[in-house]
């Protein structure tokens, strides 16, 4: 099983044909995924959310790749317009389906600036 040190993701590289194809696939629940944090945000009175009210854009810019037994997982950041950033994790079975899995958050943060790695991340 992968976790942040142990994995084989590959090194981020910029976004082509395949990541555009697999991330437009799951783009509904990403942008789905950023309004239940954003409920969630505003419940705990956290604000880091606000930074995505307004998105004005969905352009995934750099991708790894990581070859599981069941398929590829792929990790993207995707710029969301002005300076606001997310990673996203989706995984593509052997057989073609698309599956969005997560973004990438922390207590402290779930929108990324353009210098921030895309790094390895699970749950």
């Amino acid at each position: 099983m992968s976790d942040a040190k142990h994995n084989a993701m590959t090194k981020p590289r910029p976004a082509d044909e395949e990541c555009f194809e697999v991330f437009r696939k799951v783009k509904d629940e990403v942008l789905d995924e950023i309004h239940r944090l954003n409920r969630e945000d505003d419940r705990h009175g956290l604000h880091e959310m606000d930074k995505l009210k307004h998105i004005s854009s969905y352009n995934p810019i750099l991708y790894a790749t990581e070859d599981v037994a069941f398929g590829r997982n792929y990790f993207a950041k995707i710029h969301l317009g002005d300076e606001k950033y997310i990673h996203a994790r989706a995984h593509k079975s052997h057989e073609g389906k698309i599956d969005f899995y997560m973004l990438h958050t922390t207590p402290e943060c779930a929108v990324w600036d353009k210098d921030t790695p895309l790094e390895y991340f699970i749950d």
